[in-house]
């Protein structure tokens, strides 16, 4: 029987924090906005904090120190709304990890329709290949760990092998520079903008794996850009604080403001110190600011993954800029009597208070339009191209309208800086949303042959809330699908399988007859296992299914989407004669599908998106080898040591992000 819910139990946690980073409670212009107070789902949570989703740890293994965890249970931390925000506390800074990270993380489960189950952890390496899918060799991980003072360096990271984010602290230059003390201590966990970068890594790695292998340039970009976009669209949601950067700045949101800077703390702290470490707006030259101005040239010129991340920043905040000015100029019409020009000095209170509304609405919805379009990109192999077709399809079934414009203006700031997706014959919204997929009605009929066994328990995922019971019934159905698609059928059967899984850039068949027969021959391919045999030319990739989960959207036009996602790849690893590669290239394809849930009631149900990336694209490889190769040359190859730990595994860096 169903415990009956509490009705005095609150519907939210309220908690103190920093808006920005520490060093702006200490400037008299920004004091009185820097501390605010966060809202948060409530929830039962023990002395850590440790909740449903989080569990902070608070070891420090440079000085030898376990600290007391907070309990945010405690009737004096309760009752003024948490701990005070302070830079000594550690029990501030573990009060203030936990807020931040539960702040983000309900901002994707809101725009992902789902509950947050993180990335399990495979316990048993030796019991089979990563290719494989058993059960038994995956871990639930109920919770991300996050460890505020886990190293004394200038550093901050993911681990994906701990599902564990890791912040550091260090002492600042010995220079005046911002709100530092010369030699004093910075906490990167105390920046609000690297606490929601990290977690953010953590929640994309649980979405898309595979998007921690480096395939092409614009995948560890993405990573970075991403978590970017996340950290600065989440400080417009501070009222407050929105409104005291633009009375600053007139009303503008091209002009300089702390809006649009991250990490400027972290930034100001280190030897070389160039101010805050990503600015989405604009940078200081010689002492003057001069805004960004987008460049089509731009794209194209830039190979570095953290310039690459800022040029994607900067394309989402260009968005962003265009939505804001195109919503608020009847307001400047109004207050400038018709001429829509703000005059020079200070605007009106009133003014600003409206413009600070508008300003939080726009980017909450863009955050989420961000993050909704996860589900609607390639399981491997992202480009830019790939993420701009996603954000428009994904928006255009939940706001069909979009009377505000924010396809338009997504559209807009991606061609400015000559983002073109490939295969698409204009940059409309109705060449860049995905096309439906050509299904013959053979491959239509074995896709429901073998869906159908499991659209049992996607109604019992949809029936509960346990996170623990979702992940359990979506291992059942992640390896009862892959049985299906993997069994032994007749000849009639196998061929429906083969053209099925051809339309999601699959095979069912040997990796011989991947590339051609000639190819192969001629370029003396060699395929591997993963553990380093030879794999014969008549055996088939393996194949892996990622995630298979019913959503539920909400969209700003009310509008409700109901929907099963499900993520597939496959995995060949391919020595070519010339490359230096020792045991040769990972090399994955796969597709995401996406589904009308109300469909599966009817018995001729289809996939409505398959988003694909060809497991036999000779084309594809030789741009990833090639790829792959220069990054092994001189700096590049050091930057990539610094990103990853492991052959593929990525521990996302602030020491790497401020090395360029």
């Amino acid at each position: 029987m169903k415990t009956p819910t509490n009705p005095n139990r609150p519907a939210y946690r309220y908690l103190r924090g920093f808006a920005l980073d520490p060093g702006f409670s200490t400037r008299l212009d920004t004091a009185t906005i820097n501390e605010v107070v966060y809202r948060i789902p409530f929830e039962d949570v023990k002395p850590g904090p440790v909740g449903e989703y989080v569990e902070v740890v608070d070891y420090d293994p440079a000085s030898g120190c376990w600290y007391e965890p907070v309990d945010l249970r405690n009737e004096y931390v309760a009752s003024q709304q948490g701990l005070a925000p302070s830079e000594g506390d550690p029990q501030f800074h573990q009060q203030f990890v936990y807020t931040v990270a539960m702040k983000t993380i309900k901002h994707f489960e809101r725009a992902l329709g789902r509950k947050v189950i993180w990335k399990p952890r495979r316990y048993d390496e030796t019991g089979g290949t990563s290719e494989q899918i058993k059960k038994d060799f995956w871990a639930y991980e109920p919770r991300l760990r996050i460890h505020p003072h886990a190293i004394r360096d200038a550093n901050a990271y993911y681990d994906p092998t701990r599902i564990a984010v890791l912040f550091g602290y260090f002492s600042a230059a010995d220079q005046l520079v911002g709100t530092n003390h010369p030699g004093g201590t910075v906490f990167t966990c105390l920046s609000p903008d690297i606490v929601a970068h990290e977690v953010t890594h953590a929640l994309l790695d649980t979405v898309h794996p595979r998007y921690m292998e480096d395939t092409n340039k614009d995948v560890g970009a993405f990573h970075e850009g991403f978590a970017d976009i996340v950290a600065l669209l989440s400080r417009f949601t501070f009222g407050h604080l929105v409104e005291h950067q633009l009375y600053q700045s007139a009303g503008r949101m091209d002009r300089y403001t702390a809006l649009g800077e991250l990490a400027t703390q972290f930034g100001e702290a280190l030897e070389d110190s160039r101010g805050a470490l990503r600015s989405a707006i604009g940078s200081w030259v010689n002492g003057k600011w001069e805004p960004k101005k987008p460049d089509p040239s731009d794209y194209r010129s830039l190979s570095e993954a953290h310039d690459l991340g800022a040029l994607l920043v900067a394309t989402v905040f260009d968005a962003f800029q265009r939505v804001y000015k195109h919503r608020t100029q009847d307001l400047l019409r109004i207050a400038t009597n018709g001429t829509g020009v703000l005059p020079d000095g200070n605007v009106s209170r009133d003014l600003v208070h409206r413009l600070a509304l508008e300003a939080g609405v726009i980017a909450e919805h863009l955050l989420h339009i961000c993050i909704r379009a996860l589900d609607y990109c390639p399981p491997v192999d992202i480009t830019f191209g790939n993420y701009l077709r996603a954000l428009v399809t994904a928006d255009l079934d939940i706001a069909p309208e979009d009377e505000v414009g924010y396809r338009v203006a997504l559209i807009e700031a991606f061609r400015a800086r000559g983002i073109f997706p490939d295969r698409v014959s204009s940059m409309s919204v109705e060449s860049l949303r995905w096309s439906r997929p050509e299904m013959k009605e053979g491959e239509k009929a074995f896709f429901r042959r073998s869906l159908h066994p499991l659209i049992t328990k996607i109604r019992e995922v949809v029936a509960t809330s346990d996170r623990k019971r979702i992940f359990d019934l979506s291992q059942d159905m992640r390896e009862q699908w892959h049985g299906e698609l993997m069994r032994k059928v007749n000849a009639k059967e196998a061929d429906a399988r083969e053209s099925f899984l051809k339309q999601l850039g699959l095979t069912s068949k040997g990796v011989g007859e991947l590339f051609g027969k000639e190819r192969t021959e001629s370029k003396k391919l060699k395929f591997k296992r993963g553990d380093g045999s030879v794999m014969p030319l008549h055996e088939a990739p393996p194949i892996e299914v990622h995630a298979i989960r019913p959503v539920f959207r909400a969209g700003r036009e009310g509008k409700q989407v109901e929907q099963v996602l499900i993520t597939v790849t496959q995995t060949v690893r391919v020595e070519l004669e010339g490359h230096r590669r020792d045991g040769g290239v990972v090399f994955r394809g796969g597709a995401t599908l996406i589904l009308p849930m109300n469909d599966l009631e009817d018995a001729h149900y289809e996939p409505e998106y398959a988003i694909v990336k060809n497991v036999a694209s000779w084309e594809r490889l030789e741009r990833q080898v090639n790829y792959m190769d220069n990054a092994d040359d001189g700096a590049a190859a050091a930057v990539r040591n610094t990103y990853t730990a492991g052959t593929h595994d990525r521990r996302i860096s602030l020491k790497h992000l401020h090395n360029h």
